[in-house]
């Protein structure tokens, strides 16, 4: 997946549920979780104010950090 500010203002838009399942699987993709992962209502909010205001070197610093890739 690329990440540019229209990727994550979408991202920011699923709904709880979508968002979720979407950082799981990074997350087992980043080999940071496992299949008990779990996602607080207060972790979505915060990860809902980070994808909608994230600077271009905030996204950059998150992606050299899982080895992403910014577009």
């Amino acid at each position: 997946m690329n990440f540019d500010k229209k990727a994550l203002k979408k991202l920011s838009k699923l709904s709880d549920d979508e968002l979720t399942a979407v950082i799981k699987e990074l997350a087992l993709e980043a080999g940071v979780g496992d299949a008990n992962f779990n996602v607080s209502k207060n972790d979505l909010t915060k990860i809902r104010t980070f994808l909608t205001f994230a600077t271009d070197e905030q996204i950059a610093s998150l992606l050299s950090e899982f080895g992403g890739k910014k577009q």
